[in-house]
């Protein structure tokens, strides 16, 4: 787990014995419930940051990347017209280690119909492996969103707002919103918070990023 995911998902508690639902492009719910139980497939799943607490949210999510693709479907180039049964075709894959999978076409199962659905159906393995990078972004963009809670919408002008800033001892310093470039380049960024803590919480994050913490080891 890299130390951007692992900052993220290790903040999350997560209960043992709880239902959780899983995203899953290829389901037709958007979705798989889950049962928590600190397996290494449920810490797989934690890593990526497809783990969510309400269907609610991992409802938006699925459409987030959806419609993400589908805006996009120029440079991902993913297959638009259904493939013939039997046509060998490329799936994004988060849990496949080279991003990408394939199998046979049917049109009768469930599972390859909501794949092309999805917009994450390929010609070539390399198409789908772009395209599973692009969503991995996506989910640690969201998850650290609702982690941290960056301002999302532009704030009055006169708005006192706070900016994670790691040059900073506190880790914030605040700031004046008003609509010129930089406010705007901050908001767009994700560095903009409405109280300190919320920018203490992102710098310090940010920080372990620039320089983690290496555990010591004794013989």
């Amino acid at each position: 787990m890299d130390t951007e995911l692992e900052y993220i998902c290790l903040q999350s508690s997560y209960l043992v014995g709880q239902a959780y639902y899983r995203l899953d492009l290829t389901n037709k719910l958007g979705y798989d419930e889950i049962i928590w139980l600190n397996s290494p497939e449920n810490l797989r799943d934690a890593s990526l940051n497809v783990v969510f607490s309400e269907i609610r949210e991992v409802k938006q999510t699925q459409m987030l990347i959806i419609n993400s693709l589908y805006s996009n479907k120029e440079k991902f180039n993913f297959i638009t017209e259904e493939p013939q049964d039997g046509e060998y075709v490329w799936v994004s894959d988060l849990f496949y280690e080279g991003f990408a999978s394939f199998f046979e076409y049917d049109s009768s199962w469930d599972t390859t119909k909501q794949a092309f659905k999805n917009h994450i159906l390929f010609t070539t393995a390399d198409g789908a492996a772009k395209a599973t990078k692009s969503i991995i972004q996506i989910l640690r963009r969201e998850a650290a969103r609702k982690r941290f809670k960056p301002l999302t919408k532009t704030p009055p002008n006169g708005t006192i707002v706070f900016v994670a800033d790691v040059l900073a001892e506190e880790g914030w310093t605040f700031m004046i919103y008003k609509d010129i470039e930089i406010c705007n380049r901050l908001l767009k960024a994700g560095l903009l918070f409405s109280t300190a803590e919320g920018a203490k919480l992102a710098t310090t994050a940010m920080r372990q990023l620039i320089n983690p913490v290496v555990p010591e080891f004794t013989s």
